[in-house]
Parts: C-alpha cells; sequence; structure tokens
C-alpha cells in the first residue's frame, strides 16, 4: 500500500510539473541578441524589451556577447535557433555572415530579424531601425558643421568595421559633406572595435597628426567616452568639437564640460519595446501597417514593406541645455 501511494504521489507530481512547464511554454518568447551586453545603450534596449514583454504576454530573452565578436554573436543566435525560441532579432555585427543563420531559422520556422543594425541581403524577415541611416548621418554632420564651421576637418572614431549600421551612417556623413559642405576635409574612419580605451588612444593620435582639426565624431556607443576624454586630455575644448551616437547618459559629462558640443541618438528603450512589439507581430502572422501606434506606444511608427524597414522615428540632438531632461 505504501509503495503504491508513493508511486501515486510521483506521477502527481511529475504530471504537475509537466503541466506547470506546458504553461511556462505558453508564453512565445522573443529574443534580442545586442552586439554587447554590459554597456548603458543596450542596458536601455533591455529594459524596453522588458517592459514589451509584459505588456505584450511574451517571453523576452536577452543574450549576448561580452565583447563585439560577430563569431560569438551568431554563436548565440544559433543556440536560440536551437532552443525553438519563436522570434529573434539581432543587432548585427557582421552583415555578411547572417544570412545561414536566417535560413537556420526559417528551416525550424522561426522568425529572424535585425534590430539595431541591420543586414539587408540575409533574407531576414524586418528590420526595425532607431531612425533612417540618412537621417543619422546628415544630422550630425549638420550639426557638426553648425559649430565647427564649413571648412572644418572632422574626424571619424567608429566601433567594429564590419558593423553595417555604423558604417551607413559613416556613408551617408560622406554623401552629406560632398553634396553640401565641399569645403569641409572629412577624414577616412578609423576603428576601435568596442574598446573606449583604444578610441581615446586613435583620438588622441588623430589630433596630434592633425592640428588643424576642428572636430570628431564618436560613431559608436561604446567610442563616445574615449573620444571626449582625449579631447579633455589634450586640453581641447573649445578648439576641437566633439560629439558621437552615445545616449544623454553617457554624453551628460562630456556635453557639460564642453569636450562634447552635441550627441545624436533616439530613445534606445523604445527601441527595444519597438523590437518586442516586432516580434510579436510576426509570430502572430500580423500584417503590419505602413502607419501605427503600437500597444504601449504614445507615438506612430512607420513600415515601409518593400525594404521591410520598421522606423521607430527621426532622430533627437542632445546637448548642454537639454541633457537633464532625459534619463537614459
Amino acid at each position: 500500500m505504501l509503495k503504491t501511494r508513493t508511486l501515486l504521489l510521483a506521477v502527481a507530481a511529475a504530471l504537475a510539473a509537466s503541466t506547470t512547464f506546458a504553461a511556462a511554454q505558453d508564453k512565445a518568447r522573443v529574443a534580442f541578441v545586442p552586439q554587447i551586453v554590459g554597456i548603458p545603450y543596450f542596458d536601455a534596449m533591455q529594459q524596453g524589451g522588458e517592459q514589451a514583454a509584459k505588456k505584450l504576454g511574451v517571453e523576452f530573452v536577452y543574450q549576448g556577447p561580452v565583447d563585439t565578436n560577430p563569431v560569438d554573436q551568431l554563436q548565440i543566435v544559433q543556440n536560440l535557433i536551437n532552443q525553438g525560441v519563436e522570434a529573434i532579432s539581432v543587432s548585427v555585427l557582421d552583415a555578411s555572415s547572417l544570412a545561414p543563420v536566417v535560413e537556420a531559422a526559417k528551416a525550424k520556422d522561426i522568425k529572424l530579424f535585425t534590430s539595431d543594425s541591420d543586414a539587408p541581403d540575409s533574407g531576414r524577415a524586418l528590420y526595425v531601425a532607431q531612425a533612417s541611416d540618412q537621417g543619422l548621418g546628415y544630422t550630425i554632420i549638420d550639426e557638426m558643421v553648425k559649430r565647427a564651421g564649413e571648412d572644418a576637418k572632422i574626424g571619424i572614431v567608429s566601433g567594429e568595421a564590419t558593423a553595417s549600421n555604423l558604417n551607413a551612417w559613416i556613408g551617408y556623413m560622406q554623401e552629406r559633406v560632398k553634396e553640401k559642405y565641399p569645403n569641409v576635409t572629412l577624414l577616412d574612419p578609423q576603428f576601435a572595435g568596442g574598446s573606449a580605451e583604444r578610441a581615446a588612444q586613435i583620438a588622441g593620435d588623430m589630433m596630434a597628426s592633425n592640428p588643424d582639426l576642428k572636430g570628431i565624431i564618436a560613431v559608436a556607443s561604446t567610442t563616445c567616452p574615449g573620444v571626449a576624454q582625449a579631447i579633455e586630455t589634450a586640453g581641447k575644448i573649445g578648439a576641437v568639437v566633439g560629439t558621437g551616437y552615445c545616449s544623454p547618459n553617457t554624453a551628460r559629462a562630456y556635453l557639460k564640460s564642453g569636450a562634447f558640443g552635441y550627441s545624436v541618438l533616439w530613445d534606445p528603450s523604445e527601441l527595444g519595446y519597438l523590437t518586442v512589439w516586432a516580434g510579436k507581430q510576426l509570430i502572430d502572422g500580423k500584417t503590419i501597417p505602413a502607419e501605427t501606434t503600437p500597444e504601449g506606444m504614445s507615438h506612430p511608427v512607420t513600415y515601409d514593406d518593400k525594404t521591410g524597414i520598421l522606423l521607430l522615428g527621426d532622430p533627437a540632438v542632445f546637448t548642454a541645455d537639454n541633457v537633464d531632461d532625459f534619463n537614459f
């Protein structure tokens, strides 16, 4: 009798555990794989993704490499595919290498898409864009010329040389200078990977070898502190205008010290929110309208079904005067 009762209790416990597991699996999963974990920008995207998951009734999975290594990032994506995560978004480090994992995802009916950084020729389901690449490239140059002059020499310190979003912004900077500011000299970009220390070294060398340099643009959020600190260390505040694509919290001290004249970005928490919303639409098989206000967001977003780009909005410019109005 005791053995029978023990067996029945064990069976009941197993059934309860199975039911609990099944209930947990009732929630669809939307994953986001950033370029690197542990920096304020992607921390904010994570927070926005978590908010969206709670609002929309999905499970949010956040995993990324500890440094900007494309091989490590792709391995994380492949692991998520192997786990059967229903929708996976990636801030792409190497656009040329994403296509095989997109095909692997399709073979399992998993929706693989990009966010923050695109791989347009990979076959991805869609791209959640923070702002148009053209808008970001043009805005940072226009604001620099206002401060440094229409005959300025300007340097560029970027992150990973393979990051498609960073390269796209640089391309539009170059286009803007060529078309609108013929007397501006835009130096060839130099790449610091994901290291602020390397960015500081590059920016310092750039100022030393170009005494007539009037501005430096940090193209990756990871390079912003290095560029700003190099300007401070060189005693070039007021002589060299620093800027970059970095959050108000990252740029605040540098905006107030004068090392940065301004920074250009968007709200990464909103981008994280929109990423999870997009994943939910893909899982549910819903068509995204040309313009819509997602549940839980306060403003409309636009979608181009020809390019597959879901656009958050226009870029924002942060200065010493308005930076304290923001907290991300």
